[in-house]
Order: structure tokens, then sequence, then C-alpha cells
């Protein structure tokens, strides 16, 4: 694990984005593959679950968590809990959805953060490896079965597999996986699929905090109007 950290931080430090924070890591059994708890001077503290560490993707996850860093230390709004939370507070949530809505919410924005952070972990570390890891992900995904909740948080996750690797020229035109994505979409019903693709793909850096609020509570709306499109 020592070898697969400094090696990361070796790739980053080469491209100036070097953590100037200390950063440690833990390898620990956890539900995720990982983590990254960051405090503003003091420093960083990398969580890596024990199925990554024994993978082949533990210098892929490092490499994220590392860009979840260099965007908090670089104070990217992408990163900022305040923006966050402006923009949640801008979409009027039904009382039927108070209860759940918050967790999905969290989700889509989650994701928003993970694709600013591989901005920096795919060109530097991950490279074409994230095909196997993004496609994987989308096609579990889409075996999402459920309720109304379920499908959602299952197109959430396609959209930014796609997204992703659209963003970074690693998805054909006519990948089998574009199959996928529109036959769950058809097959549940899910209208907003490419809309929200197209959002995670197209994230704009540099950005400002005010456009970056007003992107994450655009999100959360079309989100929001998904939920409220579909059978309870």
């Amino acid at each position: 694990m020592r070898a697969a950290y400094d090696a990361v931080e070796a790739a980053y430090a080469k491209a100036g984005h070097a953590p100037t924070w200390p950063v440690s890591l833990v390898v620990e059994p956890m539900p995720i593959m990982g983590a990254t708890q960051s405090r503003a001077g003091r420093g960083h503290l990398i969580h890596v679950s024990l199925q990554a560490a024994e993978s082949a993707m533990a210098s892929g996850l490092i490499a994220h968590e590392m860009g979840h860093i260099v965007r908090t230390e670089a104070g990217h709004p992408s990163h900022d809990r305040t923006v966050h939370d402006r923009a949640l507070a801008r979409v009027t949530v039904p009382r039927a959805f108070a209860r759940g809505f918050p967790r999905v919410a969290r989700s889509a924005i989650g994701h928003v953060e993970d694709i600013y952070a591989d901005d920096y972990a795919i060109p530097l570390m991950v490279g074409a490896r994230s095909r196997e890891f993004f496609g994987e992900w989308a096609r579990n995904a889409t075996r999402t079965a459920g309720d109304r909740w379920d499908e959602v948080f299952g197109a959430l996750d396609i959209a930014f597999s796609i997204g992703n690797l659209d963003r970074h020229r690693l998805l054909e035109g006519d990948d089998p996986l574009r199959g996928l994505a529109s036959d769950f979409a058809a097959g549940h019903g899910i209208r907003s699929l490419g809309e929200l693709t197209t959002i995670y793909r197209d994230l704009p850096d540099p950005t400002s905090s005010e456009a970056c609020e007003d992107l994450l509570a655009g999100l959360v709306r079309t989100v929001l109007g998904e939920l409220r499109a579909r059978p309870a």
C-alpha cells in the first residue's frame, strides 16, 4: 500500500498538484471502497477498504482520493459543503419525499465531487483502466430492482459512470454499455437519464461558487422531477 501511495503522490507532484497538508492513510473494513476526511490546514485521512487494498485498483482508488484532496485544498466549489447546502436550500421538496430525498440528493452531488476528483485521477494515474471500473459500476446499476428510489439511485450511477467515461473520451459511441443504459431507462421509465449523463459529462472547470450552486440546484431539481414522475 505504501508503494501505491508513493506512486500516486509522485504523479500528482510531477503535475504540480502535490498536497500541501499532511496526508495519512488507513486500511480498514468498510462498506465502501474508500473515502477521505479533510480538516483545513490540519491534514487529510484517506480510508481504504480491505477489499480495495487487496485489489488491482488500489492505486486508482488512492489517486481518486488524492483528487478530492487537491480539490479540497484548492477550495473548489464542488467540494464546498456551504455551496452544497445553498443549492439544496433552493429546491422545494414535497412532504411526501422529505424523508428520503436528502440521501438521493447527496448521492447526486457526491457524483459531481467524484467527477471533479477524477479530472486529476484519470489522466494522471488511472487512464483506460477506468473503462472497466466504471463499466462494471454502470452494468451493476442496470440490474437495479426495487421501488422508485432504487431506480433513481440506479439512474444516477449509470449517468455518472457513462458521463465520466465520456468526459475523458473513454467510451465509443457504439459501446454496448450505452445500449444497456438505454434499455434500463426504457424498461424503468427513466426520462432524465440522458439529461443527467450530459450534466455529469459537461461539468465546467473552472467554475465559480455561484455557477456551481446553480448547477447543483438544477441537478437536484432534475432528480426530484424524476422521482415525482414515477409511481410510488
